[in-house]
């Protein structure tokens, strides 16, 4: 598991990554396990967002002194309830069940040497996934600010309609800002 690395320790003051890594692929098997056959959203769809809200997460993560990895696992399970079960409504909050059983076949099946995901780490996912459907309201935690703020700009970049009374745009305009990006998204 570790061939470009000579110890545990070495990986962990690298950018991580493994844990995630290992939680996409029990994310992949499960999917394929499922078999939904209707579902709201095409798979494709479902698989492009979920990479692409990790990708920016981990840079805004960055650029806001947040964790990278917590930031690319909230987002790798940020829509996991419509991945598993083809369906939108109330995925925030009917994320947490689907979550907590990956989580556990990492830290029991999967993990190797890697550092377990922690109860701790969980809640948080959890707590921002719940909320992160509401993009008008402000969440107190800034674990959550940065999914709904991923998620409205990742939304604009795949092509979505903007409804202006969705919250998205301010969110994606202020993403574009952070990133010294000189364009705005159009109300």
């Amino acid at each position: 598991m570790f061939e470009n690395s000579k110890s545990l320790e070495e990986y962990q003051n690298r950018f991580p990554t493994w844990r995630l890594n290992l939680i996409l692929t029990i994310i992949q098997k499960k999917v394929e396990k499922s078999a939904v056959e209707k579902r709201e959203l095409p798979l494709v769809w479902s698989y492009m967002h979920m990479f692409s809200t990790m990708q920016v997460a981990k840079l805004l993560a960055l650029r806001r002194g947040l964790d990278p990895e917590l930031a690319s696992l909230t987002c790798a399970f940020h829509d996991i309830h419509t991945l598993l079960t083809g369906s939108t409504e109330n995925h925030g909050v009917n994320a947490a069940k689907h979550i907590r059983e990956i989580v556990l076949e990492y830290n029991q099946n999967s993990r190797g040497e890697l550092p377990e995901i922690t109860e701790e780490e969980v809640d948080r996912i959890i707590n921002a996934i719940a909320v992160h459907s509401d993009k008008k309201i402000i969440a107190n935690d800034p674990l959550a600010e940065l999914l709904k703020d991923v998620d409205s700009l990742d939304s604009y970049l795949h092509g979505l309609i903007q409804w202006k009374e969705s919250g998205r745009i301010p969110r994606g305009n202020k993403v574009l800002k952070e990133f010294n990006i000189d364009f705005l998204i159009e109300e």
